[in-house]
């Protein structure tokens, strides 16, 4: 092998070694424990009665705050909500929420 050759073998070499570690970290990988959920600190469910607050306007869907994670939510009776609005959650389909406005302070 000449010089000219040991260069371009040295970093073939160094990228099969790469893949190799790769394959074998593939290979050996365990899941986390919350890995398949999701939402609220790994959680998939939101508890009936929770409060949150619009994020955005729900007309009847949008976005919603609650337990510090960010939920596509949904008015119950189809009812535009205003972003800011303190909501509550009556339901859950699936990953959507499903939310009612609550009464304001002065009502």
């Amino acid at each position: 092998m000449n010089s000219d050759q040991i260069l371009p073998a040295a970093i073939v070499v160094v990228i099969v070694i790469f893949i190799i570690v790769a394959l074998v970290r593939i290979v050996t990988r365990r899941p986390g424990a919350n890995e398949d959920a999701f939402g609220a600190g790994g959680t998939s469910q939101v508890a009936v009665g929770t409060r949150g607050v619009a994020k955005t306007d729900l007309a009847p869907s949008g976005v919603v705050l609650v337990v510090s994670e960010q939920w596509t939510a949904r008015s119950r009776n189809g009812e535009t909500i205003a972003s800011g609005r303190t909501v509550r959650v009556v339901s859950q389909d699936g990953i959507t929420l499903i939310v009612e406005s609550e009464p304001s302070a002065g009502t």
